[in-house]
């Protein structure tokens, strides 16, 4: 390694470079911390990567029966890895793409209308339950917010109190794909619903509280 660096330095700078730049660059961090791990235990000394290491490390997730797409997604951030140092000089072995399958293509599927209206009626036949006190009252408007905003499930799941302007219509979604922020208008249709949702108590968890909490809140401080 070039002026004695080692992997794990290489990687810090590559990570730190990445940021400099305005990538979140978290996940593929935490796959080449990974990454240096396996090749600190299986090829103690090794400041580089090499063929041996790297099929090492395919080969090691290959048999954990991983699918294409997170194979990729362990491959992607070592070849960015050995390209940053072959820009250093330093010889790095680089995984050809065709080494890998290539993910199945996903195929979405569209719902009719009247799949549409049976999953909507179907969740508002949720009923109270005391062990999940507030099903009843999430399940419809995170289903309905899933559709009528076009958000990933995880994006409604994590929405909080702060984030949300029922008075503008206004969603504000945040760390999305890619770490960037967005916002999304609400349709006057949700409106409604939404506002069914009980509110956390300011003193529980404030604007950062969970608009589709899996529990009930506290109650409200008093006046």
């Amino acid at each position: 390694m070039t002026a004695g660096m080692t992997l794990a330095e290489a990687i810090a700078a590559l990570v730190a470079e990445k940021r400099a730049v305005g990538y979140k660059y978290d996940a593929e961090a935490q796959v080449l911390a990974r990454f240096e791990a396996f090749s600190r235990g299986q090829f103690p000394g090794l400041d580089t990567l090499t063929e041996a290491s790297v099929q090492a490390w395919i080969a090691a997730a290959r048999r954990r029966g991983v699918k294409a797409a997170t194979l990729q997604g362990l491959a992607a951030p070592v070849r960015g890895l050995a390209r940053w140092l072959g820009r250093r000089g330093v010889a790095a072995y680089l995984l050809p793409m065709a080494t890998l399958p290539r993910p199945v293509r996903y195929v979405p599927h569209i719902y009719t209308e009247a799949e549409l209206a049976a999953l909507f009626a179907q969740t508002d036949r949720c009923h109270y339950c005391s062990e999940v006190p507030l099903r009843h009252l999430v399940m419809p408007v995170l289903f309905r917010t899933i559709y009528a905003c076009g958000l990933r499930c995880s994006e409604a799941r994590l929405l909080r109190v702060g984030d949300v302007d029922l008075d503008t219509g206004v969603l504000q979604i945040r760390d999305a794909k890619g770490g960037k922020d967005r916002q999304v208008p609400v349709s006057g249709a949700l409106h409604t619903p939404s506002r069914r949702l009980p509110r956390p108590g300011r003193r529980a968890t404030g604007p950062g509280g969970m608009v589709l909490p899996r529990q009930a809140h506290p109650a409200p401080d008093p006046q």
